[in-house]
């Protein structure tokens, strides 16, 4: 391999980061299989835990008639649910470990990484729940200004044209509407790549309050904020690299919904089988998916922390 010394202003390039995820991908595929193989069985279990709780709450519901059963039932799902996430993080941010590791040429085995982690296992878990939350409230924030800004733009046509809008009027209000969505969208992105790389302070830093989930957020911004653009550009070209799989594993699942709307009883069960092979589909493109994204925010940490601290990429 060959270090390369990263410019300051320019290595945080779209093809540089690509490049080497897949390269780093390819020469480490069986390690970071295994441990998606590990993360995917976690997500399996969780819906299977799901069905489980499920079923034990009808067949209680029957036997006593009394809604009071699924307060139990609901209670210990939700402590299945939060292990089982809390794994699947965890796993996820080993491979982000064992990428970085790999970059700064000191590999680790996927034991010695696995076993670094563990002790933040529930970090992993309030990291990822408070991501989630962050999120959530931000695209709803979103949508809600998007939704009101389109609807009193259109009220204004709507009063200026009393009620009857022109062929121009909706060629306007659909062409802006285009805009604030991706105003939206750009929005939702900026945040998100805020918090691209909060995974990996947790993973990697070592300090006094590096188990908070916290601290991974606040590092995460503090790193990115000089390279948002370029962190966008990334995420979306990564995405339209990864988007033709998911495409390919929603047609049966689009087809089979379809099919479910039908009166004949065959038909329907074929529907049915073809959402179960979607969810197949699914597990299986998560499986391969999962780890490329994990190396590319490994890639997009190293750069940042290279441009505050110095460093050289192994590649």
């Amino acid at each position: 391999m060959a270090k390369n010394s990263f410019d300051p202003v320019g290595t945080l390039s779209i093809g540089n980061v690509v490049t080497t995820a897949t390269i780093l991908y390819r020469s480490n595929f069986k390690r970071y299989l295994q441990v998606s193989l590990r993360a995917t069985a976690w997500l399996v279990a969780l819906g299977v835990a799901a069905l489980v709780f499920g079923v034990i709450g009808a067949l209680l519901f029957g036997i006593t008639k009394s809604w009071l059963v699924f307060i139990p039932v609901g209670l210990g799902g939700i402590g299945v649910t939060l292990y089982l996430i809390a794994k699947y993080s965890t796993d996820r941010a080993v491979i982000c470990r064992l990428a970085y590791q790999q970059l700064i040429d000191a590999p680790e085995t996927v034991a010695d990484a696995t076993r670094e982690l563990i002790p933040r296992t529930w970090a992993f878990l309030r990291l990822s729940l408070l991501l989630g939350l962050y999120m959530f409230l931000i695209t709803f924030g979103a949508y809600i200004a998007f939704a009101l800004t389109l609807f009193i733009i259109a009220g204004i046509f709507g009063v200026l044209s009393q009620g009857n809008l022109g062929t121009f009027a909706y060629i306007i209000i659909v062409v802006l509407g285009i805009g604030l969505g991706v105003l939206a969208i750009a929005l939702v992105l900026r945040f998100y790549a805020y918090w691209f790389v909060s995974e990996l302070p947790l993973a990697i830093e070592s300090t006094s309050t590096s188990s908070l989930a916290s601290f991974g957020l606040r590092r995460s911004r503090q790193l990115s904020s000089t390279a948002v653009r370029q962190i966008i550009l990334i995420i979306t070209v990564a995405f339209l690299i990864t988007i033709p799989l998911s495409m390919i594993s929603s047609i049966p699942s689009f087809i089979g919904q379809a099919m479910t709307l039908s009166t004949t009883q065959s038909v329907i069960a074929t529907g049915g089988f073809l959402v179960f092979i979607s969810f197949i589909l699914n597990i299986a493109i998560e499986l391969f998916v999962m780890p490329f994204w994990q190396i590319i925010k490994a890639i997009v940490y190293f750069d940042l922390r290279n441009r505050r601290e110095g460093g050289d990429l192994i590649v």
